[in-house]
């Protein structure tokens, strides 16, 4: 399906920009990726826009992991979405009871074999609860099914607990007034990238977009890591668009 067209049966619900969604859009046919799995789907407009690509290159299918109560939280739900679009066929959504880390236990038991998981994705989405503690063991946990030359995103770089008080109190079960004051003002994801996924030995090739909530990167182990904060609607094109490019040597694993 192209992208005009399913733009226009989403056109409204959150919770994904129309730029990032094109770049979305245009990584899948670019790349060629058939086998997409996505951390926290909410109202599964992201999940539409990688479905619709899915169909343009004529195969593949979007492993969609959600909260069973999120499905009441979020109108209209991800799978009334898939329905209107047409896209339903092309997605698998897994609703589970405490969240997606147990159903990476599960994929991580499935894909195991002579104490070796063998991965299976090539591109994961983590748009979940944006808490250290949950998506950084997360990060982790899907590393290990993410083939060699994948992509990994993640959503709400800058958000904070302590921006999210004015609307809630409590957000994906964890409660803002029992953390500290550090826990609620610094930005979950940043951390989580910065700490664990840009000095993490086998990724490399770290972006982030223009609106500064999309942080991106590609699991290719390399000695030698590039970082760049990129002027442009979409990722694609990085190198013709550099607004801030900061080249660094990555140190030698096992020493020299």
């Amino acid at each position: 399906m192209k992208f005009d067209i399913v733009g226009q049966l989403v056109r409204g619900v959150p919770f994904i920009s129309v730029e990032n969604a094109r770049s979305l859009y245009e990584l899948i046919l670019r790349e060629r990726i058939t086998r997409i799995l996505e951390l926290g789907i909410a109202h599964g407009t992201a999940t539409c826009y990688m479905a619709a690509a899915l169909e343009e290159l004529g195969r593949g299918s979007v492993t969609a992991v959600d909260l069973i109560e999120a499905q009441t939280w979020f109108k209209p739900s991800a799978e009334e979405q898939l329905v209107k679009a047409r896209l339903a066929a092309f997605v698998q959504i897994v609703r589970m009871q405490t969240g997606y880390n147990w159903f990476l236990h599960d994929e991580i038991r499935r894909l195991t074999a002579n104490d070796v998981c063998k991965p299976e994705y090539d591109l994961c989405i983590l748009d979940g609860c944006k808490n250290w503690t949950i998506d950084g063991c997360a990060f982790f946990l899907a590393d290990k099914v993410l083939k060699g030359n994948g992509w990994m995103i993640f959503d709400d770089y800058h958000w904070t607990y302590a921006a999210a008080d004015a609307r809630r109190d409590e957000t994906d079960g964890v409660t803002h007034r029992k953390l500290s004051e550090a826990e609620r003002s610094t930005p979950h994801v940043r951390e989580i990238f910065e700490l664990l996924v840009a000095q993490h030995p086998y990724y490399s090739d770290f972006y982030r977009t223009a609106d500064g909530e999309w942080a991106i990167a590609r699991k290719i182990p390399s000695r030698e890591k590039t970082y760049t904060i990129h002027h442009r609607e979409t990722f694609t094109g990085v190198a013709a668009s550099i607004l801030l490019g900061m080249k660094r040597r990555a140190k030698k694993l096992f020493g020299d």
